[in-house]
């Protein structure tokens, strides 16, 4: 079977696009991260701390406050929660989280007001979401541009 120019342009842009998102996984031994969500609140409100790349039970400590929290391991990530009290005030304050020898932290800001009602919803992280969406975008554009050139006739039949 001859290859035409625009199979050929398009097999390498998706292998490339391939490299480039396997690229994204990160590498041994990376730094853990810290993700907050939400990263405001006011009392009452739970927050999701998702540390990545802590492959081992963590904890957490909010800093200027008693509140501490613990992370069990989640695959290659550490997750857990925990809730604003009355002791945190309106303002800012340093989330941190120890795995191992290692300590990465991340903003929250406690604002005034009331709780927001909560309901059900996504645990997955925003890098998880990125991921996952960039992918499935990824195999979509490469049907699509199959199905186009299999249309026109630039491909044979297999």
């Amino acid at each position: 079977m001859r290859m035409t120019q625009p199979v050929r342009g398009m097999l390498a842009a998706i292998a490339l696009s391939a490299a480039l998102v396997l690229s994204g996984a990160a590498p041994a031994q990376a730094a853990i991260t810290v993700t907050l969500s939400p990263t405001t609140g006011t009392k009452g409100t739970l927050v999701g701390v998702l540390a990545s790349n802590c492959d081992q039970d963590a904890t957490g400590d909010i800093e200027g406050t008693n509140v501490s929290f613990k992370l069990p391991k989640n695959n290659n990530n550490a997750t857990g929660t925990f809730t604003v009290t009355d002791e945190m005030k309106p303002g800012s304050y340093t989330v941190a989280v120890t795995c191992g020898s290692d300590t990465a932290s991340a903003k929250f800001t406690v604002t005034s007001g009331a709780a927001p009602a909560t309901g059900g919803g996504s645990t997955a992280s925003d890098a998880a979401s990125v991921a996952l969406w960039s992918g499935a975008g990824l195999v979509l554009a490469a049907a699509a541009g199959m199905w186009l050139l299999k249309r026109r006739g630039g491909v044979p039949a297999a």
